[in-house]
C-alpha cells in the first residue's frame, strides 16, 4: 500500500503593510488549542515568521485534502486572531531591511552559526510530499513517472 503525508509551509502577513510578521509562536499555540488539531500538526519552521501544517500519514488523496482543508482553516482563524494573514506564497511578497529573527531551536541556531545569511534569505515557503511506497520495484515505477516533471 502506497501512503502520503504532506507538509504545507506558509508565512505571516500584516495585513495593511504585507510584510512578514513574527507571531509563528503565538499562531501555532492558537491553532494547536483547536479541538480539530493533534498535537504535532502545526509546527515552528525555521523563521518566526513561518508555520507549517502537517497531515497524518494518508492512504489516499481524498485523506489528504480533507486533513489540509481542516489545518489551513485551524492555521488561517488562528493568524487571524493574532492579527496577521496566512500567506500561502513560495516567498513573502514584501520583506523588511532586518530578515525576521529565526525560531530558538539548535538545529536552526546551528544553520545560523554556519549559514548566516542563507538563513536570512530563507523566507521561502513550499509544499513538501512525502510518498512510502511498499517495495523498490514500486518505488522505480514511480520514480519512472516523476521523471517527465524533472528539468
Amino acid at each position: 500500500m502506497i501512503t502520503i503525508g504532506v507538509e504545507e509551509e506558509y508565512v505571516l502577513l500584516d495585513p495593511v503593510t504585507h510584510l512578514p510578521v513574527s507571531r509563528a509562536e503565538e499562531v501555532r499555540a492558537a491553532a494547536g488549542l483547536g479541538p480539530f488539531v493533534d498535537a504535532g500538526e502545526v509546527q515552528n519552521e525555521l523563521l518566526q515568521a513561518q508555520i507549517e501544517v502537517a497531515t497524518p500519514i494518508c492512504t489516499d488523496l481524498d485523506e489528504v485534502a480533507g486533513h489540509l482543508l481542516r489545518l489551513r482553516h485551524a492555521v488561517g482563524s488562528a493568524a487571524e486572531e493574532h492579527g496577521c494573514l496566512l500567506g500561502t506564497c513560495a516567498a513573502a511578497p514584501l520583506r523588511d531591511a532586518e530578515p525576521p529573527p529565526i525560531t530558538q531551536k539548535l538545529r536552526y541556531l546551528k544553520m545560523r552559526e554556519e549559514a548566516g545569511q542563507l538563513v536570512d534569505e530563507q523566507l521561502i515557503n513550499g509544499m513538501h510530499v512525502h510518498v512510502a511506497v511498499p517495495d523498490r520495484e514500486m518505488g522505480v515505477a514511480v520514480l519512472n513517472r516523476l521523471r517527465v516533471w524533472l528539468p
